[in-house]
């Protein structure tokens, strides 16, 4: 009975949150206090120890030093110099911020602070050009989820200490690689659905992005040096973040105040706080009821579909960081095992990432919501919402069948 106790409370809280607009990660840690001490006998010690301090310093030093780099405007610059390289070309608009967005995200900011940076940037283009602000708040988002989940980004980083975390291993570039792959190919075809091909021929008038400035140029550096530092020597990411940042605060290209209060706060709260609950709801058997339960649903053809589409429910409603993969990804292993490992953990802890990102410009996420206040105040916003949360569910719907295929080919494995 227990179990299931601590399963409603994660629906509970995610479910409160929504309705009443409360951070689910307050909400889950009295839920965790309660659950845990009073009815589960855990010490409040031990409850304290699940607070994910690796996870919380880590995010905390990329969102830092990116805040930096966003607020002396390095990011806005690098942004209006590629763009400026369409040469007017509007075909190759969307493309650019496609792409531009990628690469953004792939080096540390990671998707939400992305699609902050490049949203109002892109609708404003796209506005004045004459693409639909769909086409543009879509492609921006995907391509901020595509480096969203990088090794180097928030996200990418959560994914990988949850898989490592939960007997899944080193994923390494798997999550990344396939994410980027399954994002293009959407965004191909979304791009060309909504008449992007039209585009060729037409042109456009670009604004010209200016020079750097000299702190903007030791911010490249330094995220240069972050990139270097940490995929090639193997450098933590939170504590390389931390000494970059803290050299651009000496050399006053940033200031410190401004660029803690631009830390997403309440996105740490919300990972770390249900971090605890679930840790809660495992030591009480709620993860592995949760895991016995998927698995009496799946079998080698179906488990891909069906925890993509679970993931990617859930994270039309709630957060893909905070709530869908710590739910979901210790699963993995055990689902796994419980289905005769014809389906690797790796491949599970793939799908559950890449589809809970997806569905994401859904008018009810942060991106999404973003989007609808970037949008020129003349565009129908009943409209956009209505037809980003059509394209949420068309993205669910691919990706279930997208990765399925891979699995059923032989191809992901």
């Amino acid at each position: 009975m227990i179990e299931i106790i601590s399963l409603l409370s994660l629906v509970v809280a995610i479910a409160i949150g929504f309705w009443k607009d409360i951070n689910v990660g307050l909400i889950a840690l009295v839920f965790a206090f309660i659950l845990g001490y009073y009815i589960g006998d855990i010490p409040i010690k031990t409850l304290m120890s699940y607070w994910p301090i690796k996870l919380f310093l880590t995010t905390f030093g990329i969102t830092f030093l990116f805040s930096i780099a966003k607020l002396n405007g390095t990011l806005e610059k690098i942004s209006r110099t590629i763009i400026a390289q369409s040469k007017g070309k509007k075909v190759l608009i969307p493309i650019i911020f496609y792409v531009l967005s990628v690469a953004i995200a792939s080096v540390g900011p990671g998707n939400i602070s992305t699609s902050a940076l490049l949203l109002p940037i892109g609708l404003a283009i796209g506005f004045r050009t004459g693409i639909s602000s769909l086409m543009m708040s879509t492609l921006i988002i995907l391509g901020s989820i595509a480096g969203g989940l990088s090794p180097l980004a928030p996200n990418g980083i959560v994914a990988l200490e949850l898989a490592s975390e939960n007997n899944i291993g080193d994923l390494g570039m798997r999550i990344y690689l396939m994410n980027v792959i399954s994002m293009t190919l959407f965004s191909f075809l979304f791009f060309v659905a909504l008449g992007g091909l039209k585009f060729r021929g037409d042109r456009v008038e670009i604004e010209k992005a200016g020079r750097f400035h000299k702190h903007q140029i030791l911010t490249l550096v330094t995220i240069f040096v972050l990139v270097l530092w940490v995929i090639v020597f193997g450098a933590d990411v939170g504590f390389a973040s931390f000494t970059l940042a803290m050299i651009l605060i000496l050399l006053r290209a940033g200031d410190q105040n401004e660029a803690i209060k631009h830390v997403p706060w309440s996105t740490l709260l919300l990972i770390s706080g249900t971090a605890v609950l679930i840790s809660v709801i495992g030591e009480l058997g709620g993860v592995t009821l949760l895991t016995d339960f998927l698995a009496s649903l799946m079998n080698r053809t179906t488990a891909v579909p069906i925890m993509g589409i679970l993931a990617g429910v859930m994270s039309i409603f709630s957060s893909a960081v905070g709530v869908v993969m710590p739910t979901l990804i210790p699963t993995a292993y055990d689902l796994s095992i419980n289905l005769g490992s014809v389906i690797s953990p790796a491949v599970l802890t793939i799908t559950i990432a890449v589809a809970s990102h997806i569905v994401t410009m859904s008018p009810f996420s942060t991106m999404g919501a973003l989007a609808l206040a970037s949008s020129d105040e003349t565009v129908n916003k009943k409209k956009l919402f209505r037809d980003l949360f059509i394209t949420a569910f068309a993205s669910l719907l691919f990706i279930a069948l997208f990765l399925g295929l891979l699995v059923a080919l032989g191809y992901l494995k």
